[in-house]
Parts: C-alpha cells; sequence; structure tokens
C-alpha cells in the first residue's frame, strides 16, 4: 500500500511540475480594418432589426476578421470599427483583398442614427470616416 502511495504521489507531483506550465505570450494583437463599402437602408423601422453589409479591406493573410467594435455615443451617433486579429511570427503576404461582414441594428429610438465607420487614416494620422444618416419611420 506504501509503495501504491509513492507512486501516486511522485506522479501527482510529476503532472504539478510539468503541466501548470502555461505558454502566457499572445500570437495574435487587434487591429481597426478599413470599411472600403457599407450597403445601408434607405431607413430603419423602429422596433425592428436590420442587417448592414460592411465591406472591409483585409490587408495581408496573416489578418482575420473578428467582428465590429460599436460606440453608441449621444444623440443616435455610432462610431463603428471592424475588427480583426493579425497573427505574429507567421509569414505574412500582402493582400488586397475585399471581405464582408454582417452588423445588426435595432431600431430602438424613433429619431434617426447617424452611422460612422471606421476607413482609415488621412495624410496627418487622422481617422477618417463614411458617416451615414439612417432615418427611423414607424410601421404602418
Amino acid at each position: 500500500m506504501k509503495r501504491v502511495f509513492a507512486v501516486v504521489l511522485v506522479a501527482l507531483c510529476g503532472l504539478f511540475m510539468v503541466g501548470c506550465e502555461l505558454d502566457s505570450g499572445e500570437n495574435f494583437h487587434f487591429v481597426s480594418l478599413e470599411v472600403t463599402n457599407v450597403d445601408i437602408p434607405e431607413h430603419f423601422v423602429f422596433n425592428q432589426s436590420h442587417t448592414i453589409e460592411v465591406t472591409f479591406s483585409r490587408p495581408d493573410n496573416c489578418t482575420f476578421f473578428q467582428g465590429f467594435n460599436v460606440s453608441p455615443e449621444m444623440d443616435g451617433v455610432w462610431t463603428i470599427v471592424a475588427v480583426g486579429s493579425v497573427l505574429l511570427d507567421e509569414d505574412c503576404s500582402p493582400s488586397d483583398e475585399s471581405l464582408t461582414g454582417n452588423l445588426t441594428v435595432n431600431a430602438i429610438r424613433t429619431a434617426s442614427y447617424t452611422l460612422r465607420f471606421y476607413a482609415g487614416e488621412d495624410s496627418d494620422g487622422e481617422a477618417t470616416y463614411l458617416e451615414y444618416e439612417v432615418p427611423v419611420i414607424e410601421e404602418n
């Protein structure tokens, strides 16, 4: 019995020493992707969901679309950024590929929405946006 206990104890100690070693280094980072086109509806219908197709650039084959970061501001202004993750330590080649993602907007207010999509930076390094004002109508 003592021999079995000793073997189990040694095995557990070995697992504890080796099994808890984790690589905490990240192998990716997040970036903002440049939106090039947005398929905006003519209007939103109050209290309904609307899908907006967003086209953005994929700068290289190591960048992958992750979703949208939506920052609602006061008075119905939303700033929207397409977010990508970039794999590190990979052999990346440039790409001029355009991808699309769908953004769902729930029209929960009767006033219009202003949607600002991040479109990159200008020559001064300032963020530029594609901006759309979408009125909200009540369904008859």
